[in-house]
């Protein structure tokens, strides 16, 4: 089996360490595809600056400079280029020219934002709602996701159920929203991860539970395994624990990306 870690955060974006930094960490951890996904964040058609988590305009050609020179400098690890966007309400007219970029291998797709609010940012923000406003966030957050999956513009759907990052859930019924978002990610061959983040922060839970996994499997939607690392160290923190988790629920093959391209190769523990 081929170890391949995709998504990872550098000093471009909101992590803490510059791309060349992962790389003793991969190969120690028998990483052998290597892929950054900084996070690239526009508000507008016309933004010209982006949050200090994002990677800013004026440093993505750099960006892809740095990664390409990682690519041609290392022979032992098979570095892949790609971007982290946040999807906003609206926004696909603006992030298609960047996400279809040639020198990207793959993108991820992710919802951190409901309407005006990051819902990832701090728990203050959940404990503020009502049980109803929680439901109606979540509810919404589905329909976000399912919409941009329908943009067609990303291979991997970020940390499916992001949502329960401080521990919050649903305490409505959400089959009807899940279903749809679902539909949607399998009708546009995208892949989803087993984010290992989760168990890292107030849930203690991967992203996204058995039950979503299940549910993504039984639609044949492939997947990656992901650290979500904003940290060097944590390129591959928890990948044996995510494997086992993956064979439990029946996953047999994980998706792999060069050049836009999916294959699928066999998963073993």
């Amino acid at each position: 089996m081929t170890r391949a870690s995709y998504h990872n955060h550098t000093c471009f974006s909101d992590g803490a360490d510059a791309p060349v930094a992962f790389l003793a960490h991969a190969a120690a951890a028998g990483i052998r595809v290597l892929g950054f996904s900084d996070h690239y964040y526009k508000a507008s058609p016309t933004a010209t600056d982006a949050p200090d988590w994002a990677i800013q305009p004026n440093a993505v050609e750099e960006y892809f400079e740095t990664i390409e020179a990682l690519k041609q400098e290392n022979a032992t690890i098979s570095i892949r280029t790609g971007l982290e966007f946040d999807w906003l309400d609206g926004s696909a007219e603006w992030l298609a020219p960047l996400a279809k970029d040639p020198r990207l291998d793959y993108t991820i797709g992710s919802v951190h934002f409901v309407g005006e609010d990051s819902i990832d940012l701090t728990r203050v923000y959940w404990e503020r709602l009502s049980k109803d406003e929680v439901n109606a966030v979540i509810r919404r957050y589905w329909q976000i996701l399912r919409e941009m999956a329908e943009s067609q513009l990303f291979d991997i759907a970020g940390h499916l159920d992001l949502y329960k990052k401080f521990g919050f859930y649903p305490t409505a019924d959400m089959s009807d929203v899940i279903t749809d978002a679902l539909d949607a990610i399998a009708d546009t061959h995208m892949a989803i991860e087993l984010n290992t983040a989760g168990w890292r922060k107030d849930c203690r839970a991967c992203y996204p539970t058995d039950e979503l996994l299940a549910a993504c499997l039984k639609r044949q939607i492939p997947i990656v395994v992901s650290s979500d690392a904003h940290q060097a160290h944590l390129v591959a923190a928890d990948f044996n624990r995510a494997y086992d988790v993956l064979y439990r629920v029946g996953y047999r093959e994980l998706a792999h990306f060069n050049h836009r391209e999916r294959t699928l190769e066999p998963l073993s523990c």
